[in-house]
């Protein structure tokens, strides 16, 4: 009685430690952030460089779908191949606003809209890269991961650039440069 007792449980445990050897994907298939950074290549452009930025995701959150209950096939998902946040993103950027706190030129003054100046390079669903201006890309379709700035402003030398991005949840969140210096 003792043996096929002990039969049972033997058989029961070796077949939750095969099927964890090729477990699902956790729970935390998507990730989240509350800030963002502006991360700036070099403050001071010479007059033959462009201004080159990009958006670093701060407080990273990873978000379950649902709740996870501890199981033995379970508890050895880290041996996958599966990593948290796998699948993205859980609210994508909708929207990207880059803004001066100085006139650019006289068709920019402080506080407009400068996605027509920007360019940006991201890859697209298909994993392609894509270049454009930020105004002609749909960010929920393109991973932006590096912008740019190749025109000199015509009036001020120094500017703080604030950059705005609205996630598909329809949060809003900023992020302003250090000083920066054009030459």
């Amino acid at each position: 009685m003792k043996r096929n007792v002990f039969t049972v449980i033997l058989t029961f445990n070796l077949l939750g430690l095969l099927s964890s050897c090729f477990p699902d994907c956790p729970a935390e298939k998507y990730y989240d952030y509350r800030s963002i950074s502006f991360h700036v290549t070099n403050p001071n452009v010479q007059t033959n460089e462009k201004l080159s930025f990009g958006i670093r995701h701060e407080d990273i959150i990873y978000v379950t779908e649902k709740k996870k209950n501890f199981q033995f096939s379970t508890s050895a998902y880290a041996t996958s191949i599966c990593e948290k946040g796998y699948d993205g993103e859980k609210y994508p950027v909708i929207k990207i606003s880059v803004k001066s706190n100085a006139d650019f030129s006289g068709n920019l003054p402080a506080g407009s809209e400068l996605s027509g100046i920007v360019k940006a390079l991201g890859l697209n669903v298909d994993k392609e890269e894509i270049e454009s201006t930020i105004d002609n890309l749909n960010p929920t379709y393109v991973n932006i991961y590096y912008m740019h700035i190749e025109l000199k402003p015509e009036v001020h030398k120094k500017h703080r650039f604030t950059i705005e991005i609205e996630k598909s949840n329809h949060e809003i969140l900023k992020a302003t440069t250090e000083e920066i210096t054009f030459q």
